[in-house]
Parts: structure tokens; sequence; C-alpha cells
């Protein structure tokens, strides 16, 4: 580990990027022991812009290494094929290729260049073993002498789980050494392996107090282990700045807050094969902001649609079905929506991302409704979002196209699903919705009127909460609607996947189960825009 410098607080590097407009500018600085990560998605011009910091350094004297994505990680062997002479011929050949603006896209030299890493790490293997030597025949203690850059880099693999370390030959050829013993030359390594020894190289032999610029580190690496690996290897040279252009948001979770700045970049203007301005914003670590939520807007979302529920729930599929244009984000539980979506419009940080959110009806009242939709959320009006499969539109239309299939009568099937729904509905069943509903309503109830903090003050030991069941009059309301058979009006109001009305529909329209029955659903909606528009207007429009 290379010492920092004692004025860690002046950055090593400091650039003016310009916006695509040209008409404002966003200021970066590279700190040492520090990192800048930028990320978005494909086409915003990461590549472009790790060109231009590396060559628009102004005055400033602070040595500059870029690694870039694209190069290439085969060897030719597991030695250097280079000279002294043919390497100082080159060093200013590859400072003039990086220069010109095809780099982002092109690497000129790339056997070169890896047989120049493979010269440099052996002279500096070399180099410490002559000092130990020289120390040793004069009766010196060697114990200061730094470990081998070998050593750092097997460390550096093993942090990634790579059991790999590696070792000089007496013919100066570098061997791959694997936990049973078992060695081989680094040029016979997979090209995972060959792309992490080389990026370690290429780090470790930065010169001191450098800037690193490393284009999509993960490019060579295995997704499993890239994110570990540059962070041990970072750690390693925290005497540098990283500058990190990556796909990879695993990454950020293994580096230290408090020395990342995170950038997202999500367009690049050009004039005449050359980046002229970029549009770069600072995520300035907003705190309100859940971890999920920062990963979807760092790569590259500006639509975020926070749900309820998992990516595995029928609730996603069904809703990026929906809401097309939205990236669908499943927070979990209700609360998690509310956080998700209320952080989100209060960091400023994140003012270019548009989010909303959506909540189950769960028997909400107008009022919370109202409330709720001042917030940027949608409350369904459905009690849950499952129910949606289940509306009479939907099932009419399934019910026509199995009629069709089968060479039956449509109109038939259709009052068939619907008899067959309603036999569920016996006064046991009817009693069991009811009380779920009037659950949810006294659970919202109970915590509206919890005494504030001020009332258990004054309040003494008996905090009397004075509560009226919603359970007579839900139970009435369901009642009548099962004498009058309101299918959809049930459908939407109770929550039917505590009954067996599901089953029932599926069953009545010839399906096995529920899950085949839905996917049957998704796949209609998806084909047929007139049902996915009836759909829509079921659910509601999204809060402006």
């Amino acid at each position: 580990m290379t010492e920092v410098p004692d004025d860690a607080t002046k950055p090593l590097l400091e650039w003016v990027v310009p916006s695509p407009g040209g008409d404002s500018s966003v200021e970066l600085r590279a700190y040492a022991g520090r990192s800048v990560v930028v990320v978005g998605p494909n086409g915003s011009g990461k590549s472009a812009l790790s060109h231009w910091l590396s060559v628009n350094r102004g005055d400033s004297d602070t040595p500059v290494t870029r690694v870039l994505a694209h190069r290439r990680v085969w060897m030719q062997s597991a030695g250097t094929e280079m000279t002294a002479s043919q390497r100082a011929q080159l060093l200013p050949a590859f400072a003039s290729w990086d220069a010109q603006p095809t780099s982002r896209v092109k690497v000129e030299g790339d056997s070169e260049r890896s047989s120049r890493l493979l010269y440099d790490l052996l002279g500096r293997v070399n180099g410490r073993n002559a000092r130990i030597a020289e120390l040793v025949d004069t009766g010196q203690d060697t114990s200061m002498v730094d470990e081998s850059m070998l050593t750092t880099i097997s460390r550096v693999f093993a942090s990634a789980n790579l059991d790999i370390r590696f070792r000089v030959t007496h013919l100066g050829e570098f061997e791959a050494v694997r936990e049973s013993g078992d060695a081989y030359p680094i040029s016979e390594m997979s090209d995972g392996e060959k792309g992490a020894f080389l990026l370690a190289a290429e780090v470790l032999l930065s010169p001191p107090g450098s800037v690193q610029i490393v284009d999509e580190p993960e490019r060579h690496l295995h997704r499993a282990i890239s994110s570990d690996f540059v962070a041990s290897l970072m750690r390693e040279r925290d005497d540098c700045a990283f500058v990190l252009l990556t796909h990879d948001l695993d990454l950020l979770g293994k580096l230290e807050p408090s020395g990342t700045i995170v950038c997202f970049v999500s367009a690049v203007a050009w004039n005449e094969g050359r980046a002229t301005g970029w549009a770069l914003e600072i995520d300035s670590e907003a705190s309100g902001v859940p971890d999920a939520v920062r990963e979807a807007i760092l790569g590259g979302r500006r639509q975020l649609l926070f749900v309820e529920g998992e990516t595995s729930s029928l609730d996603f599929p069904l809703y990026q079905l929906l809401f097309p244009q939205w990236t669908v984000v499943p927070c979990g539980g209700s609360d998690e929506v509310k956080r998700a979506t209320t952080g989100l419009h209060e960091a400023d940080a994140y003012h270019w991302v548009e989010s909303r959110g959506i909540l189950d009806g769960d028997a909400r009242s107008p009022e919370e409704i109202s409330a709720l939709g001042a917030k940027k959320i949608l409350v369904l009006r459905v009690d849950e979002v499952e129910n949606l499969y289940y509306l009479s539109c939907v099932v009419d239309a399934v019910a026509d196209r199995q009629a069709a299939t089968l060479g039956e009568d449509s109109a038939a099937l259709r009052s068939t699903v619907r008899d067959k729904a309603m036999e569920t509905l016996r006064p046991n069943t009817v009693q069991h919705l009811a009380s779920v509903n009037a659950v949810k309503m006294l659970r919202r109830q109970a915590l509206a009127s919890l005494p504030s903090g001020e009332d258990m003050i004054n309040g003494g030991v008996e905090l009397p909460i004075s509560l009226t069941s919603p359970y007579p009059r839900e139970h009435q309301k369901l009642a009548d609607l099962v004498a009058s058979k309101d299918y959809d009006a049930i459908v939407r109001g109770f929550s039917v996947r505590d009954s067996g009305l599901r089953t029932a529909v599926a069953h009545a329209l010839g399906f096995k189960n529920l899950d085949l029955y839905e996917k049957s659903v998704r796949v209609l909606l998806g084909s047929d825009e007139g049902l996915l528009t009836k759909v829509r207007e079921i659910v509601g429009d999204l809060p402006a």
C-alpha cells in the first residue's frame, strides 16, 4: 500500500465538464484515496468522457493512467518479448495513440501494451529481489523492503475468491499457481483471469499520486468477482485517485460512501466526431432515497414507478403491461412504496427523475386516497392488484377466446363463469371477506387515533382509544352485493384471493390452475389493445 500524500484535501486533478449545449458545466475533482464513479446507460458517452478526462488536464503535471475497456487480453507468451529499447520507443507512441478520439473504440498496439506491462512488472520484481540480495550480502535488515508486487496481485485475486498466486520462473516467465499446487504459464489462464492480472499490473505499476481512469473494469472480469476485485485493487493504491466508468452497480456497494462521488451521465453531444458535452448529474448521497431506488436511477432510468410486491410476484408483469413507459420497481410493502416515492421527490440530487407510486385499494377512505394522490401515489380502484385479473371485462374476454377455441357458445360460457364464481360466496365466506376489509380499516383507524407525545405526558397511565367497528357495515354491503349478483363490485371492493372465487373462475374457463389462467390473461392483454385500455381506465391515471 502506497502512502497517501499529507495534503489529501487538495485534489490531484480538477475538471470542468461542459454540458451538451455548452451553456453550463459540472465540476469534478479527483482526490487521493477517493473515487469518482460514473454510471449511465449505453450510448450516454461514458467512454468518450473517459477520453476527455484523460486529455483535458489543464496545466497540471499529475500523471494519468487510462485503462481501456475494449483492450485485448491475450498474451503471446508468459513473459515479455520487449527490450528496453523497444519500450522506450513505444511509450511516446502509446501516448500519441491514446490522445486520439478514436481511442475510445479502438486500441492501437494492444499486444505491445501487454508485453510492456509484463516487462515493467518483471523489472519491478527483479529490482526488489536485487535489493534484498544486496542487503543480505551486506548483512543488513531486509524487513523494511516492500512486499513483492506479485504478492500484492495474489492478495487482490484472493479478495475476489480466485485461488491463484503468481511467481517468476528461472526463465523470467510468469506462472500462475493454484491452491492445489498446479502451476502453468499465465498465457494459459482464462481470458477473465488474464484480464484481471493485466488490470492489477497496470494499476499497481502506475506512478505514485496518479489519477487512474478505468473504463468499464468489469468488461473482462466475471460479474460475480469484478466488484470485489476492483474495490480491493483500489485499496492497494490509496495514494491515487480513481475515476471509474462502469455498468456494475454492485461496485458502488463495495466502496466507502464518504470517499465516493457518484455521477450519472445520460447524454452526450457530438461535433465532427468529437464529444463536446455531457448531461452529467452528481449524486449528493441523498439519505432519503432507498438503495434499490438509487440503483434504478443510476442504472439509467428516468421514469420510475414504485409498486408493492417483489419482482417475482404477479404484480410486476401486470404493471409492466399497464405502464410500458415506466420502469417498474417493486419495493415490498406499502410503507416502502411511500418512502421511495416521497424520498425521491424530496431529493434535489435526482431532480431529472420522474417518479410515481401505486398502492392497492385496501378499503382506503376517500380522504386517504386524496392525501396519497398529493404525494404522487395512485391508489388502485380495486382492493388488490390481483383482482384486476378477475374483472368482468377480463373474464369475458378470456371466455370469448376459450369459446372460439373450443367451439362453445360464448354467452353461455360467460354465464357459467359468473354462476360458478358467485357460488363460492357462501355466508361464511361473506363474513370472512367483510372481516378482512374491516381489519384493514380498523388498523388505519387505530393508528390515526394514537395519542401524541404530549397526550401521553399529560394523560397518565390510561390512554383510552375509542374505535368503531366497520365490520357490520362491510358485512351488510357485501351481503347486498351477493344478493344482487353484482360480480364486478365484489371483485373491485373485496379481497377475492381470500375466497374460492379465483379458482372457480379459472376452472370454469378450462384452466387447471390459477397460474395458467393468469398467464393467459397477461398474454391476452399484450395482444388486445382494447382490453388493455379498459383495464387501464379501471386502474386510473397516475397523479400529475
